[in-house]
Formats: C-alpha cells, structure tokens, sequence
C-alpha cells in the first residue's frame, strides 16, 4: 500500500518559487513512497493555441527556463510518475495540427531530461484502487474532482482546474468514495498567467496526499494568493 505524495499543475517557467521546497516538506511529514505529478509540469505558452501575450513568444527561451525548474523537481523527486496534461502535450498537438506524426517528436523524458515513467495524455493511472488523472477528460464545473469521482464509481484525484483544491467524499449503500484537487503550484504573476488576471476566482497553491487507497489529504500552501 502506497503513501502518495501528488504534484499539482507546475507549468514551468511558472512555477512559485518556493513549491518545490514545500512538496519536499509535506514529502517528509507524511514519509510517502510514491510520487504522481498531475499534469501540466511545463506551460509551452509561446505555442500554445490560444491568444497570447507578446512577450511571450520565445519558445527556445521558455524551453530553456522551463528545463531548469523541472530540473529541480526531479533533483528532489528522481522517481515520479507524470501523467501528461493538455499543456505537456502541446509539442504532440501542435504536431498533429501542421501534418507531422507525433514519432517525429523527442519523448517526454529525454525532451525534459527526467526519468520518471510517464503516462499518456487522458491516463487514468490507478494506485490502491485511486484513479489518478490530469482532470481534462472529466466533467468541469464547481466539485469537478467529486463529479469525475462519481462518474468513475471510483476515488480520483485531478488536477488542471487551479482554482479548485480539497477533498470531498460521496456514499451510497455499497461504497465510499472521494474526489480531490491537488490545487496547483503556480505564480500567478508570471505573464503567462495575464489572462486570468481579470478572474475573481485565483489559484489555490498547495498539494494532495493520498494514503494506502483510504485516506485523502490537500495540503495548503500557506502563502497570500497574488
């Protein structure tokens, strides 16, 4: 029975100074010996399909600021799994977009020099009976980590929505189960992040536990939201 420690979305280069230092604090509390990032470890903004910011158009410059703080997750963390969220996977997609098979790509590891086992994009990696999965194949809206645990007659844990995180737990006569967000560990004033400036609802910093299948733990971050 594992003791699971789980990332929350990273998108580096803007990952919160600090968040790594933090996961490796929780880490030791709860002695985990398994680690899962959620997804979107790497943001890609400077190729990402959406309207984005000038300044951020450098794709060499945002891969070499990126590869630096996954470097120091996995200088923690040498031992992972990751599961590829829809910001991970932007290389592949914007490939798939311009008529190129994804086999002309580098892999995940080699691309971000780490050795974790990684996971395809919508994976449902299972660990004690615990779905674990990025968060974008489910359904969205308030509770979404609740709504895709019930829809999956299965505990799961997401990430992808930064501004939901906590555990909630749902019965019926035959079985208990819960969802959780992991929240995310993001700095919500690196540029990448103007869109949501405009936002009420802000990213909830921190990360989730999991232990042996039946407990679930978030873990708040406790710094002032920006």
């Amino acid at each position: 029975m594992a003791k699971v420690l789980i990332i929350g979305d990273c998108h580096c280069p803007g990952m919160r100074r600090g968040y790594v230092d933090f996961l490796g604090r929780v880490a030791d509390r709860y002695r985990v010996n398994r680690v899962v990032h959620i997804g979107d470890l790497v943001d890609w903004c400077s190729i990402n399909f959406h309207e984005r910011h000038p300044g951020n158009t450098n794709a060499s410059r945002e891969y070499e600021r990126a590869r630096k703080q996954v470097a120091s997750i996995a200088r923690r963390f040498p031992k992972a799994d990751w599961l590829i969220g829809n910001h991970d996977a932007l290389t592949e997609r914007q490939a798939v977009a311009v008529g190129l098979p994804p086999v002309v790509l580098r892999d995940y590891r080699s691309l971000w020099g780490v050795k974790w086992r990684v996971h395809e994009r919508f994976a449902k990696l299972v660990i004690d009976g615990v779905i674990y999965t990025h968060g974008d194949s489910g359904r969205g809206g308030q509770d979404a980590a609740l709504t895709q645990a019930r829809d999956n007659f299965q505990s799961t844990v997401i990430g992808h929505w930064h501004a939901q995180a906590g555990v909630r737990w749902w019965a019926n006569r035959n079985r208990r189960i819960f969802g959780m967000a992991v929240g995310c560990g993001i700095d919500n004033s690196a540029l990448q992040f103007a869109y949501g400036r405009a936002i009420s609802a802000k990213p909830l910093l921190g990360c989730g536990v999991v232990l042996h299948g039946e407990r679930a733990v978030w873990e708040p971050w406790l710094l002032p939201a920006r």
